[in-house]
């Protein structure tokens, strides 16, 4: 006579393929759920540390802007310039060197239409980038090659450019004019502007801003322009004092912190009539004063038609066919 137990086995086996019965697997569940439960637990318990981690980390983290350029590097900078054969042609001399930051970025557009309209109205007229472009007919150098193209960056860029231009192209220029690669330049009344002042003063020409420097600085979009003896001082004085032209995040407000230090300030460019000559804003945002803020602008301005100076300089923040529009208007059509 077989037993209950037994019986019970032997049916397990039988019927299921088993070697245990259905009551020995209960019991091995009820171990397993202990078990399990605490693996449970611990991954709930690393999610959660890691997600404080986490936390911790983005609320914590330095997001200020960084430079990320040793200005003891420059020394490396000089023999990886390239340049062209249209640069290599300008003079040496003359009453106005213009020079114009770019990158590989903007080669096919803005500094096309760069190349195409102002540039070459002035006596020497090139663009200041870190690649070479693929015509060697377009004017510049690979002044940048060895400053990563970094908008925080752009100090060190204009900071060498400088410094460059005085040491390596010519320092026979009477007036060095800065611009960026969005702004439209007219030439002829620069040059009537710049024919009133003396280049052997120290003058630093632009649109002026208000925030951050007691005296102010000149927006660098609007473009800004440095006498001889400006430049001078710069590259022979500034140009290696950290204590008196000290790194900055921001291009504009660096140059200016540097001329202020030696006591060289932004002037009031305006014209009789109390018009900006240099516009750092483009023509809708001048028309409507959409961005001309108290906090920002050193002279409050007009609005519509009003804001805009017969003998208006340059606009910023203009597309590469609004570059080739103003060329369009001021020198393709008749008037």
């Amino acid at each position: 006579m077989v037993q209950g137990g037994m019986l019970r086995t032997i049916l397990c086996r039988s019927e299921n393929n088993y070697t245990i019965c259905d009551d020995d697997l209960d019991s091995l569940e009820t171990l397993k759920r202990p078990r399990r439960n605490v693996v449970l637990t611990t991954c709930a318990v690393l999610a959660v540390f890691v997600c404080i981690q986490f936390t911790t980390f983005f609320l914590l983290r330095d997001t200020s802007p960084k430079t990320t350029y040793d200005r003891n590097d420059d020394s490396k900078l000089f023999n990886m310039i390239n340049v062209s054969s249209a640069a290599q042609k300008l003079p040496k001399k003359g009453q106005l060197f213009c020079w114009v930051q770019t990158s590989p970025l903007y080669h096919n557009s803005r500094s096309l239409a760069i190349n195409e309209t102002w540039i070459h109205r002035c006596d020497h007229g090139q663009l200041f980038t870190s690649e070479q472009f693929n015509d060697s007919r377009i004017p510049y150098s690979t002044v940048f090659a060895g400053i990563p193209d970094n908008y925080y960056n752009l100090f060190f860029k204009s900071r060498y450019a400088f410094h460059h231009i005085y040491t390596k192209i010519s320092s026979e220029f009477e007036w060095y004019l800065k611009a960026d690669d969005d702004t439209y330049v007219i030439v002829e009344n620069l040059r009537a502007y710049l024919s009133t002042l003396n280049p052997d003063e120290p003058h630093y020409l632009g649109y002026q801003l208000k925030p951050y420097l007691k005296n102010g600085y000149n927006g660098g979009g609007a473009g800004y322009v440095l006498s001889r003896a400006a430049l001078k001082i710069f590259a022979e004085q500034l140009y290696q004092n950290s204590t008196l032209c000290p790194d900055d995040i921001y291009e504009d407000v660096g140059i200016a912190r540097c001329l202020a230090n030696v006591g060289i300030y932004p002037e009031d460019t305006r014209n009789a009539h109390g018009q900006n000559r240099f516009n750092t804003f483009s023509p809708s945002d001048t028309f409507h004063q959409t961005k001309a803020s108290e906090g920002w602008i050193m002279h409050k301005e007009a609005k519509g038609f009003a804001a805009f100076a017969s003998d208006l300089i340059s606009f910023h923040h203009l597309k590469p066919d609004e570059i080739r529009l103003f060329e369009i208007l001021l020198y393709k059509t008749k008037h």
